[in-house]
């Protein structure tokens, strides 16, 4: 039996009207306004005075750049480029400003939560927005400097360049709630995670691979792929038993590996295949990418991992990034990617050949919100349906070339709205 679960061709999801209160809200046990205000605020040890490097201690008042523990705030009407590859983790980054990471160097931000919102308070949740970012009719307020809030790691038409690396690494610090964070947030702003692109993420086996082989002949020429990248080759055979995430990891036949010579359509690889991988008739073995230059992680794989959110009114979109050891198992809404209740405000937003890998909750979640692409996408490893349409009200989304390999079974989750989808 196949190891990967393959989602080819253009697919429409068109699954009833969009539903953005009653059960939607319900889901993740959250009303709007819980969405919204209801934490204590903290103060921010430093902020941004004026537009300038990170590493500048001009840019900041008090003058001097930010260090460990710090909560920092890029204010109103700023530009800061993050320009350091730091070790220090930083309690909270709130963007107000704009805050760009550099594009001639590798960059490095440890963070616990780095939230973009439209507001000079904060709170130190992970998953609540920190204002009311509509009006009573529901329609989004305008932003106050005149230009939404922007955290902008590399754009669509100008993403972080191949040679260079741009990592943000998640931490659980002490004080904070393990089922908010550490977390990156977009309440109503603007939030661009760019890498370098590739012209596919994954294709098909050319031809037969044998165990001890460590050469593998591709279907089509790839560009983009580098040596060192890390790439995983999916399994043809599998021998069924029931199994989840905790007993039946092993069992799969895919295999992990990384790029040592590339010629042609023929990859080099570090180390002899032990499986059997088809590469002809109906049911060939897919080699992906797993590596990008754009990358969102968990520091502590083992300890408390962190996720990503989009709230509704937000802008941006998401390109060849890489998602690592995020969701909250177990914790409803704390997923890899989500986007939460968007409903139509996000449109023509995307996700676009993002690797997501061992997510401990989905890789991507769909809750509430219509007209997203979806395309190109890897899943490795997942504890529960990876591609998730959190409430079945989901339309008129496209998703379309994704790979998902090894979802594993979860358990349903406290306030889940459709119980047949663990």
């Amino acid at each position: 039996m196949r190891t990967a679960t393959t989602a080819i061709g253009l697919f429409t999801i068109l699954l009833g009207t969009l539903a953005t209160n009653g059960s939607t809200h319900a889901a993740d046990g959250v009303s709007h306004e819980h969405h919204h205000g209801r934490h204590a605020p903290i103060q921010f040890t430093i902020r941004s005075a004026r537009d300038g490097d990170w590493s500048n201690a001009k840019t900041w008042e008090p003058a001097r750049v930010p260090k460990r523990g710090d909560r920092v705030l890029v204010s109103r009407g700023t530009e800061v480029r993050y320009d350091v590859a730091s070790d220090e983790t930083l309690r909270l980054v709130q963007v107000l400003g704009t805050l760009r990471f550099a594009r001639d160097r590798d960059t490095l931000m440890n963070v616990a939560v780095l939230k973009v919102q439209d507001s000079d308070e904060c709170s130190e949740s992970g998953f609540a927005c920190d204002f009311e970012g509509v009006t009573a009719a529901g329609e989004p307020l305008a932003p106050r400097g005149g230009t939404l809030p922007t955290l902008e790691v590399g754009t669509l038409a100008d993403p972080i360049p191949a040679e260079h690396t741009a990592r943000i690494r998640l931490h659980y610090l002490d004080g904070m709630d393990k089922n908010d964070a550490p977390a990156l947030v977009c309440c109503s702003a603007r939030m661009e995670l760019h890498g370098a692109p590739l012209n596919r993420t994954w294709v098909k086996l050319g031809q037969d691979v044998k165990p001890g082989d460590s050469r593998v002949t591709l279907a089509e020429p790839v560009s983009g792929w580098r040596v060192g990248d890390e790439v995983i080759v999916t399994g043809s055979e599998h021998q069924y038993r029931s199994g989840s995430f905790r007993t039946d990891r092993d069992a799969v036949q895919t295999e992990e590996r990384r790029i040592t010579k590339i010629e042609g359509q023929t990859l080099e690889l570090d180390r002899p295949l032990e499986n059997v991988h088809f590469g002809s008739g109906d049911f060939r073995s897919e080699v992906a990418n797993l590596s990008r230059n754009v990358i969102i992680e968990s520091a502590d794989p083992d300890g408390v991992r962190g996720h990503t959110l989009y709230h509704s009114f937000s802008q941006g979109g998401i390109s060849y990034a890489r998602f690592a050891h995020l969701g909250k198992e177990g914790v409803l809404g704390r997923y890899a990617i989500h986007f939460h209740l968007i409903g139509d405000t996000m449109r023509g937003s995307q996700v676009l050949g993002a690797a997501i890998v061992d997510s401990h909750n989905r890789w991507i979640t769909i809750h509430g919100t219509e007209y997203l692409l979806v395309r190109d996408c890897i899943g490795y490893r997942s504890v529960g349906h990876g591609y998730f349409l959190e409430d079945g009200t989901e339309q008129l989304n496209l998703l379309d070339r994704k790979l998902g390999v090894q979802a594993f079974r979860g358990k349903r989750l406290p306030g889940q709205v459709l119980p047949f989808d663990p």
